[in-house]
């Protein structure tokens, strides 16, 4: 038994387990974060039971625009690729792989790989599912970005506390560099794909079929235009909790902490970036001039609007 337990240990990889170690890592983190912060978190329940009922009712609202923004977003993804969905089955779409996403590696990115039944009984070419939904995460990054440059650039010329929150938006802009690149490499047939193909010509065979097919402007304009008004949801969700608490609301503090927040869990390896985006966000908040207990307030409040 030692022996056998000996062995397991002398050929354990961390390459092997990387992301394993990495969700551990996270969770550890998420752990510390609660533990840490338990008494303000008791703190804050008084806050969260006298919110203001018609503030979280419109939180509840933007909630379901934004719901369905994301489904219109699938809609327009499968329509720019030649395939057709109806909005019932789009927003099905959406809030099944929002439930994966918080609990694979990386879910953000990972979870489009999933199809739903209702795709399957409609005998869509699988191929082409991926590719929208593959149009539909790159999408919903570009926006991110987009949105996220105007407001840090503000807040960084504004707030001289935060000259270090252009990081997470230049690890969001390497990310839709390096994906362009593959793209880009993948339907000219050249650069990495040339190296696919020596090294797994079977692999460069699939490569082929996922990025031949033609992109209809017209609707992928339609994705874009959906996913910036979702952007907008997510900071009106952080600016809604601060009324909803009675807080004294700031645009910028709500912008600035969306985008951060949004990029980390589009990276975080587990639990959608639980632990690391309230610390995140609970750092922003303080910097701006609220407590602890109410920074944790308006994270709490906003990560329920948000779905998690």
């Amino acid at each position: 038994m030692a022996k056998t337990i000996a062995l397991r240990i002398r050929h354990f990889s961390p390459k092997t387990y990387w992301k394993e170690l990495i969700a551990v890592l996270v969770i550890l983190l998420a752990f510390v974060f609660f533990r840490n912060e338990r008494k303000e978190l008791a703190a804050i329940i008084p806050h969260l039971r006298a919110a203001n009922l018609t503030w979280v009712l419109v939180g509840v609202g933007i909630t379901l625009v934004y719901i369905v923004l994301q489904g219109l977003m699938y809609v327009q993804s499968f329509k720019a690729i030649g395939l057709s969905i109806n909005l019932r089955i789009a927003i099905d779409l959406f809030l099944k792989r929002n439930l994966l996403s918080v609990f694979l590696p990386a879910g953000g990115i990972s979870s489009l790989a999933y199809t739903t039944t209702q795709l399957r009984k409609r005998n869509l070419n699988t191929t082409q599912i991926h590719q929208a939904g593959a149009l539909y995460g790159y999408v919903g990054l570009l926006t991110v970005f987009l949105i996220g440059v105007p407001v840090i650039l503000y807040t960084i010329w504004h707030n001289k506390n935060f000259g270090d929150a252009w990081i997470s938006l230049v690890v969001l802009g390497l990310l839709l560099g390096v994906v362009f690149w593959l793209v880009w490499s993948f339907r000219t047939h050249k650069g990495v794909y040339r190296w696919v193909e020596l090294k797994f010509p079977a692999v460069a065979s699939n490569i082929d079929e996922i990025f031949s097919g033609e992109v209809k402007l017209k609707y992928l304009l339609g994705t874009m235009l959906a996913s910036m008004v979702v952007e907008c949801c997510g900071i009106a969700h952080a600016f809604v909790s601060m009324y909803a608490l009675g807080l004294d609301h700031s645009f910028e503090a709500a912008a600035i902490a969306y985008t951060v927040s949004v990029v980390l869990m589009i990276v975080s390896p587990f639990l959608r970036g639980l632990g690391a985006v309230e610390l995140t966000m609970l750092y922003i908040f303080k910097a701006y001039g609220y407590s602890q207990a109410e920074g944790l307030g308006i994270t709490i409040l906003y990560r329920a609007f948000e779905f998690w």
